[in-house]
């Protein structure tokens, strides 16, 4: 794929790059470059190459100080803004040589970094498990700070100030955003079901979820609250004969009765999908935890079971201004976990199935809900297509 020369803003965020495409350097009016919430270990020194640079965010992957050419960066005569945050080996210290590094130019970019643990405010560490579901805020979280900045132009025609000091302050970001929605209202939600499993594939799902001896250890995904949270990988998904794979084997081995069944459930609905997917995440009691699924490459599939009431179905943002709850007790849903999605609130003991894919092609983001199989429902009518 060739990009026009003349592109002057690319976003290749939570693409799960090692390295910034060669391409990028070439696009010389470019002036906003986002690659942040990828595996960056450094950028390149052809960053020289883009002569009209004024934003780089590159926030949120695995950046070190030697991998970063500071004489490049510092040649950038337009860059105002560098957005180093969330990089664990990019501290203070590292700050200060960044900064030393643009001293002597005449204009100074605001240069944003980690803010070491101890100094930081309690509320910017809260964990998916942390927020409370039912609040805005909440469902808001996992979105970035650029993210939540566009939808403020987009959405609701505010751009913040890139002169001012809290351009690109995320608290007041959020503040701005908040207000902007409490003027504009509750969200739409829209009700949505999956396709219903046959009564006896149900009845065998539950026995087998309520009998798991599930492992003596911590939750496979502490982040997210759960009673259980366990993963098992499909065959062939690992790199053969590692010890990591042999390890994932012996445990898919002992759950493998569970494993087949749940395959043969999906293949009853996407025989396809049931060919793709990669994992299966089993969990108890999942609750609420706004999350989103950056290391899936396409959408999943989820099923829950269980005795429980009032609630438990998948909330799912389509737009800004749009959330789907889809029911899945009982019922096979597809739904896009690359945009913000929770858990409603129940009552009683809810099982879920979740299948995923973390490996392959990479399926471009579209709508975060999708139409059930052809024949289920004619008169079903799919959300905008949205990307956060």
């Amino acid at each position: 794929m060739r990009w026009p020369s003349n592109l002057l803003s690319i976003d290749l965020s939570r693409n799960r790059l090692h390295n910034i495409p060669n391409q990028v350097f070439s696009l010389s009016m470019l002036t906003c470059l986002d690659v942040s919430r990828n595996a960056l270990q450094g950028i390149p020194p052809e960053i020289k190459h883009l002569h009209s640079l004024e934003k780089l965010f590159a926030l949120s992957n695995h950046l070190r100080l030697r991998q970063l050419p500071l004489d490049d960066l510092s040649s950038l005569r337009h860059l105002r803004l560098l957005d180093l945050r969330y990089n664990r080996k990019l501290k203070r210290s590292a700050l200060e040589t960044i900064r030393g590094a643009f001293v002597s130019k005449r204009i100074q970019p605001e240069i944003l970094c980690t803010i070491p643990t101890h100094e930081r405010d309690t509320k910017a560490t809260l964990s998916a498990c942390d927020r409370d579901a039912t609040l805005l805020q909440s469902q808001l979280e996992p979105l970035s700070t650029p993210q939540l900045r566009k939808r403020l132009q987009r959405t609701f025609g505010i751009s913040p100030n890139d002169e001012a000091d809290r351009a690109h302050d995320r608290d007041y970001i959020m503040t701005t955003l908040l207000e902007c929605y409490r003027k504009h209202g509750p969200r739409e939600v829209r009700q949505e079901r999956g396709t219903l499993v046959s009564a006896e594939r149900r009845a065998a799902l539950l026995a087998e979820l309520e009998a798991i001896h599930w492992p003596r250890t911590t939750r496979e995904r502490p982040k997210i609250r759960a009673e259980y949270y366990m993963i098992l990988q499909k065959p062939g998904s690992g790199k053969v004969d590692s010890v990591r794979t042999k390890k994932e084997t012996a445990k898919l081995m002992k759950y493998k009765q569970l494993f087949d069944l749940a395959v043969d459930t999906l293949v009853e609905v996407d025989p396809a999908f049931a060919h793709r997917f990669t994992a299966l995440a089993v969990t108890k009691n999942f609750v609420g935890s706004p999350h989103i699924d950056t290391l899936n490459v396409g959408p999943f599939y989820g099923i829950s079971l269980g005795e429980f009431s009032g609630g438990g179905k998948i909330a799912v943002e389509c737009s800004p201004l749009l959330i789907a709850e889809v029911d899945t007790k009982g019922r096979l849903a597809k739904v896009d976990g690359r945009f913000p999605h929770w858990v409603t609130p129940y009552v009683g003991d809810r099982y879920s199935l979740i299948y995923y894919v973390t490996s392959g092609v990479v399926e471009p983001q579209s709508t975060a809900i999708f139409a059930p199989p052809s024949g289920v429902n004619q008169s079903w009518i799919p959300p905008p297509t949205f990307v956060p």
